[in-house]
C-alpha cells in the first residue's frame, strides 16, 4: 500500500509538472520577441531564433532546407517593411493549431498588416511556421470618394511604396476600356541600372493558369473537350501513378478541386525542361490523392496536366497554341513564355534576399529556365488589361462560357474559385482575377467587376504588388 501511495504521489507531480511546464510557454512573449528580432534586420540574429524556437519538424522540411528557407523568408519580410509596429496581440486556441495573432504597423508600407506564428504544445521549440499578410484597416468612415481622388491616392502611395525601396514594378489602373493612371518605378536589371518602364515584361507566376484555362473553354466551345469529359479520355492513365483518375473531370481541373498531387523530380531537371514532352516521364509521380470536387486545392500539376490536353487535342504545341489562340486573338503583343537564357528585350529580373549570398540577389538560379501552362511567362500591365477586358468582352470564349469562368463553383467545394480564376465576393462587390508569386516577383490581375475598374500590378522586388493591390481594395469600397 505504501509503494501505491508513492507511486500514485510520483505520477500526480509528474502530470503536475508537465501542466506546469504547457503553462509556462508564454507565447505573447515568443512573438513579441521575434517581431523585436525582425526589427533588428540582422541575419545573424533572425537565424538564431529560427534555429532556436523553430520546431524540428519544421526545420527539417522542404527536404531539410525549413531552416534557410525560415530565415530567408523572414529577412526579406524584415527587410521590405523596415519596421513593424505592435499595435495589439490576441491568442487563438479555438482549433488544434495554437495561433498567436499580432496587429502591425509597417513602417515601409504605413500599412496595417497582421503576423500570424502558429505554435505547437512544446514547451521548446515551440514555432511551427508563420505568416504576414495586408489588413488595412477599414477606411469607409472616411467617406467616400471621387474617381479622381480615388486616383491621386493610388498615385500618392505607389510613389511613396517608391520612394522609400518597397514597390519596384509597374502599375496600371482603368476603368473599362480607359487607363485611369500608369507609371513604373525602380529597376528592371539592378546589375546594369536599367529602368522599368511601361512596357517592360514581368514575369507573372501562375497566371499563367489562366491563359491554359481559358485555351480549354476554347476546346469546349469548339466541341472537342467538355467540362465533365475525364481526364483518362486524353491522357492514358498508364502514365499516371495512383488513384482513380477516371474520376477526374475537366471542371475539376479548371477549379482545383481534382485532388492530384505533386509532380515529383522537376526541380532537378527544370533548367532543362522547355516543352511538356520533357516532363512527361516525371507523371508517373502524380497521384489522386481525393475525391474529386470533394475539397479546393491549389494545383500546379492539374495546369500542366490542362496543358497536355490542349497538346493532345489540338496536335499542337502548347506555346504555339496559347500564342495564336489567347495572345494575338487579345493583341497580347509583349507576352510570351520565353526561354530564360534568351536575351530578349526590356524583360525584368526578378529581385530578393539571399541567405546563401548574404544580399539581394537575381533569382536566376531558381526558376524554370522557361515557364509552361501553371506558371512563369512574362506580360505587361498593358497586355494583361486587354487580355481582362477580352475576357470581359467575350472576345476569347462565348460569353456563357465567359461567365461560368469568372464564376464561382461552391457545388464543387470551390467557393472562391471558378475555371482559372479567383473568385472573392463581399457586400456586393466580385473581383476576379489571378496572383502570381515566386522569389523575388509578384503579380496580380483584378477585375472589379460591378464597379468595372481592372487593376494590374506587376512588381519584381520580394512583395512589392501586394500593398499596391491592398490599398486599392481598401479606396474603392469608398467609391
Amino acid at each position: 500500500m505504501k509503494r501505491y501511495l508513492l507511486m500514485l504521489i510520483f505520477f500526480m507531480c509528474f502530470i503536475s509538472h508537465k501542466a506546469h511546464a504547457m503553462k509556462e510557454v508564454d507565447y505573447n512573449k515568443l512573438a513579441s520577441q521575434f517581431i523585436t528580432v525582425l526589427n533588428t534586420k540582422n541575419l545573424d540574429e533572425i537565424e538564431k531564433f529560427v534555429v532556436k524556437n523553430f520546431s524540428p519538424n519544421s526545420l527539417a522540411r522542404w527536404e531539410g532546407k525549413g531552416k534557410d528557407r525560415y530565415v530567408g523568408y523572414s529577412m526579406n519580410v524584415a527587410l521590405f517593411h523596415g519596421e513593424l509596429s505592435v499595435i495589439s496581440t490576441e491568442l487563438d486556441t479555438s482549433t488544434n493549431r495554437i495561433r498567436h495573432i499580432s496587429k502591425v504597423y509597417s513602417k515601409n508600407t504605413d500599412m496595417q498588416h497582421q503576423v500570424v506564428l502558429f505554435f505547437n504544445d512544446d514547451q521548446l521549440q515551440a514555432i511551427t511556421g508563420w505568416s504576414i499578410e495586408e489588413t488595412p484597416q477599414n477606411q469607409g468612415s472616411k467617406g467616400s470618394l471621387t474617381e479622381s481622388q480615388f486616383i491621386e491616392e493610388i498615385k500618392i502611395y505607389t510613389d511613396k511604396l517608391a520612394q522609400r525601396g518597397s514597390f519596384s514594378g509597374t502599375v496600371l489602373l482603368a476603368k473599362n476600356n480607359d487607363i485611369l493612371f500608369s507609371a513604373a518605378y525602380g529597376f528592371a536589371s539592378r546589375r546594369y541600372d536599367v529602368k522599368n518602364n511601361l512596357e517592360t515584361k514581368f514575369q507573372i507566376g501562375s497566371m499563367n493558369k489562366m491563359f491554359t484555362s481559358v485555351a480549354i473553354l476554347q476546346l469546349i466551345e469548339a466541341g472537342k473537350v467538355s467540362l465533365d469529359d475525364p481526364l483518362t479520355k486524353f491522357i492514358d492513365k498508364s502514365i499516371l501513378g495512383k488513384g482513380d483518375f477516371s474520376k477526374i473531370k475537366i471542371r475539376h481541373l479548371l477549379s482545383h478541386t481534382s485532388g492530384i498531387g505533386n509532380i515529383s523530380g522537376y526541380d532537378e531537371i527544370q533548367n532543362k525542361v522547355r516543352s511538356l514532352k520533357g516532363i512527361q516521364h516525371l507523371y508517373s509521380s502524380i497521384d489522386a490523392t481525393f475525391e474529386p470536387g470533394t475539397e479546393w486545392r491549389y494545383s500546379n500539376t492539374g495546369m500542366v496536366l490542362l496543358g497536355q490536353v490542349i497538346e493532345n487535342v489540338t496536335g499542337e504545341n502548347y506555346y504555339d497554341y496559347i500564342n495564336e489562340n489567347v495572345y494575338k486573338k487579345a493583341n497580347m503583343q509583349q507576352s510570351g513564355s520565353y526561354d530564360l537564357d534568351v536575351p530578349v528585350k526590356n524583360t525584368a529580373r526578378n529581385y530578393w534576399f539571399s541567405v546563401e549570398t548574404g544580399q539581394v540577389t537575381e533569382n536566376l538560379m531558381f526558376q524554370s529556365v522557361k515557364g509552361g501552362p501553371a506558371g512563369g511567362g512574362y506580360s505587361t500591365v498593358g497586355d494583361l488589361h486587354k487580355f481582362a477586358m477580352a475576357m470581359q468582352n467575350a472576345q476569347l470564349v462565348s460569353r456563357e462560357l465567359s461567365n461560368k469562368a469568372l464564376s464561382a463553383k461552391p457545388e464543387l467545394n470551390a467557393p472562391n474559385w471558378g475555371y482559372g480564376f479567383s473568385v472573392r465576393s463581399s457586400a456586393g462587390n466580385t473581383t476576379v482575377g489571378h496572383n502570381g508569386s515566386h522569389l523575388g516577383m509578384t503579380a496580380r490581375l483584378n477585375i472589379y467587376q460591378e464597379k468595372g475598374y481592372i487593376l494590374v500590378v506587376l512588381g519584381n522586388f520580394q512583395s512589392s504588388a501586394w500593398p499596391v493591390v491592398a490599398k486599392v481594395d481598401q479606396l474603392i469600397k469608398r467609391l
